[in-house]
C-alpha cells in the first residue's frame, strides 16, 4: 500500500492487540497496512486457545450460569454457554479471513477523505466510542467478580474455563461492535460532507457540471464501500456476535421472570448484566443513518432546475439509479443492520423468552401430574 491515509479511528488498529487481526497503523508513512509479528500472531493463538478450552469445557460439564429449577431453563442457559464460545470464534475467524478487506476499505475510504478535501483534523475520531467500551468493559469485570466469587464456589476447572472464555467474549465482541459501529458512522460522516459540497455546487448561479458529477461519483463511492468491503469485513461478525447477544438477552429476561428474582438487589444486577448487552445490541442499529443520508442527495438534485444540457440527462440517470435502493448495510444479507430491525429484534427477544415460559409451566404440570 503505498498511498497515504488519514488516521480514521484511533482505536481501529488495537485489534492486533487483541488477537483479532493484523491490522496496523504506521506513524511515520501514514498508511494502514497488516503487519504480522510473532507477538500478534502469539495473541491470536492464546486468543483461539482460550475460547477452545472454554468450549471443552463446557463440553465436558453440563453447565449454567444459574439454577433455573427447570430441565428448560437449564438447557437453554447451557445453549448460551456452549455459543459463547462458538459465536465469539466464528466471529473472529471472519474478521481474520476479511482483514485484507479491511485493510482495502481504509484505503479507499482515505482517497474519498482526500477527495472532499478534509483537513487532518477535522476527520472525526469518535472516541466517545473507545471510552465507552472501556466503562463497559469495567462494568462487566466487577459484575464477573461478584458473580465468580458465587459461581467458583468449588473452583472446578471447567467453571474456570468457561468464565474465562465469557470475559473474553465481553471484551472482544464489545470491541468488534465499537469498530463496526466506528466504521458506520464514519460513512455518515463522508456522506454529510459530500451533501454539503452538492448543495454548494448547485446553489452558485452557474452549475458546475464537473462539480455535480464528481459529488456523485462521490456518493456513489461511499456506498459502494458500505455495501461491499464493509459488509465483507464486519457483515458475518455482527451476525455471529448478534446470535449470541439475542441469545444472553432472551436468558436474562427469562431469568429476570423467575419467582424470587424481584428484590431490589436483583433487580439491579438484572440490568446491570442487560444494559451494557441491550446498548450494544442497539448500537449498530441507531447509529446507521446512512439511508437518509443517501436520499438527501436525490432530494437535492431533484430541486435542481433543468438547463436543457447533459446536467439534465446525469441527474435524471442518477435518480433513475438510486429509484429503488437496497438497505445499505446488511449482517451479511440475512438483516438490515438499521433502525427497521429494532422491533423485529425485541419481538425475536420477547417472543422466544415467552416461549421458553410456557415450555417452564408444561414442564412443572407435568411434574405434578406424575405425583399423582
Amino acid at each position: 500500500m503505498g498511498t497515504r491515509n488519514r488516521k480514521l479511528l484511533f482505536f481501529l488498529h488495537y485489534q492486533r492487540y487483541l488477537g483479532l487481526t493484523n491490522l496496523d497503523f504506521s506513524e511515520s508513512l501514514h498508511i494502514y497496512w497488516l503487519h504480522s509479528t510473532w507477538s500478534s500472531t502469539a495473541t491470536q493463538i492464546l486468543i483461539v486457545g482460550v475460547f477452545m478450552a472454554a468450549l471443552v469445557g463446557a463440553l465436558a460439564e453440563s453447565l449454567y450460569y444459574m439454577d433455573t429449577k427447570s430441565q428448560t431453563g437449564n438447557t437453554f442457559d447451557n445453549a448460551v454457554i456452549l455459543s459463547t464460545s462458538v459465536t465469539q470464534l466464528l466471529a473472529n475467524l471472519w474478521l481474520r479471513s476479511q482483514q485484507k478487506s479491511q485493510a482495502n476499505l481504509l484505503q479507499r475510504l482515505s482517497q474519498v477523505v482526500e477527495l472532499l478535501q478534509f483537513k487532518p483534523y477535522a476527520v472525526p475520531q469518535f472516541s466517545w466510542l473507545y471510552r465507552i467500551w472501556l466503562l463497559v468493559c469495567l462494568i462487566y469485570g466487577a459484575m464477573v467478580t461478584h458473580f465468580g466469587i458465587n459461581w467458583l464456589t468449588t473452583m472446578q476447572i471447567s467453571r474456570v474455563l468457561t468464565l474465562v472464555g465469557f470475559v473474553s467474549r465481553c471484551v472482544l465482541a464489545n470491541f468488534q461492535f465499537t469498530c463496526y459501529t466506528g466504521m458506520v458512522l464514519v460513512l455518515k460522516n463522508l456522506l454529510q460532507v459530500q451533501v454539503k459540497q452538492l448543495e454548494h455546487f448547485v446553489s452558485t448561479p452557474t452549475i458546475s457540471m464537473a462539480g455535480v458529477a464528481g459529488c456523485l461519483r462521490t456518493h456513489d463511492e461511499i456506498l459502494l464501500l458500505g455495501q461491499r468491503e464493509l459488509i465483507a469485513a464486519y457483515g458475518g461478525v455482527v451476525l455471529f456476535l448478534f446470535i449470541y447477544q439475542v441469545m444472553q438477552c432472551i436468558l436474562i429476561f427469562y431469568i429476570s421472570n423467575l419467582k424470587g428474582f424481584h428484590s431490589s438487589n436483583d433487580l439491579v444486577l438484572i440490568f446491570c448484566w442487560l444494559a451494557p448487552m441491550l446498548f450494544y445490541l442497539i448500537l449498530p442499529l441507531v447509529v446507521n443513518d446512512i439511508q437518509n443520508q443517501a436520499n438527501k442527495t436525490a432530494k437535492i438534485l431533484t430541486k435542481v432546475p433543468r438547463t436543457g444540457t447533459g446536467l439534465d440527462r446525469m441527474i435524471e440517470k442518477f435518480l433513475l439509479k438510486n429509484l429503488r435502493q437496497q438497505p445499505i448495510l446488511t449482517a451479511y444479507g440475512f438483516f438490515a443492520l438499521d433502525k427497521s430491525t429494532l422491533f423485529k429484534l425485541f419481538t425475536a427477544i420477547f417472543t422466544y423468552m415467552v416461549i421458553l415460559v410456557q415450555f417452564k409451566e408444561m414442564e412443572n404440570s407435568t411434574k405434578s401430574i406424575n405425583k399423582f
